[in-house]
């Protein structure tokens, strides 16, 4: 299986700027969970990963250890239609649990998102492509741009999806810990979150 993580090496990929990005975050929401850009709530991801994104070709399993290697998650970019993606399964059951200990299970799962909307296609497309081989190269992520970067480009968009601006706008006398709270993510990734927003609250 092709593995879209690594926290070395990256796959360098077209730009994109968070404008962009909050704007595909925006358009995910308004197909798969609208009321979440209706008031600040978090988003039921447990119910898009088992009625929601396999209507649209995106599968999400558990997998053990030895499976998964040290990934948490690993969206699979071969084929040409569905797209799989392996969750650990200790994460797999910590989201059936629900509650803070979800937490980094969803925003793996948010990641692994971003990386079936925004890096799939460019990768089926580069594999076609007679330049596949060096398309797909993967590069050390310091020598990446943030913008070009798949990870943090995943990273982003899966902030976006789980915590919009639209609605954190919404929340009076926002904190750090009152807006993680409320979206179910850990003060660390809301952090790194809102810093990529730019938006500055106490706890920053």
């Amino acid at each position: 299986m092709s593995s879209m993580k690594g926290d070395d090496d990256t796959i360098s990929m077209p730009p994109l700027n968070m404008a962009t990005i909050e704007s595909f975050g925006e358009a995910v929401l308004a197909e798969f969970f609208p009321e979440a850009l209706k008031q600040p709530m978090p988003v039921d991801l447990l119910h898009l990963v088992d009625e929601v994104l396999p209507r649209y070709g995106i599968h999400v399993t558990p997998a053990s250890a030895v499976e998964m290697g040290d990934n948490l998650g690993l969206t699979d970019p071969s084929g040409t239609l569905s797209i799989d993606v392996l969750l650990l399964d200790d994460l797999w059951d910590q989201l059936l649990v629900g509650g803070p200990i979800a937490n980094r299970a969803r925003a793996t799962v948010a990641h692994e998102l971003g990386h079936c909307i925004l890096h799939v296609p460019v990768i089926r497309k580069r594999r076609a492509s007679p330049y596949g081989q060096h398309l797909l190269a993967r590069v050390a992520r310091e020598e990446v741009p943030a913008f070009k970067c798949a990870e943090w480009q995943a990273w982003a968009l899966g902030g976006c999806i789980l915590a919009p601006r639209r609605t954190i706008n919404m929340v009076s006398n926002p904190t750090v810990a009152k807006l993680a709270n409320i979206y179910q993510i850990s003060i660390s990734m809301m952090q790194q979150h809102l810093r990529r927003l730019r938006i500055s609250v106490p706890g920053m």
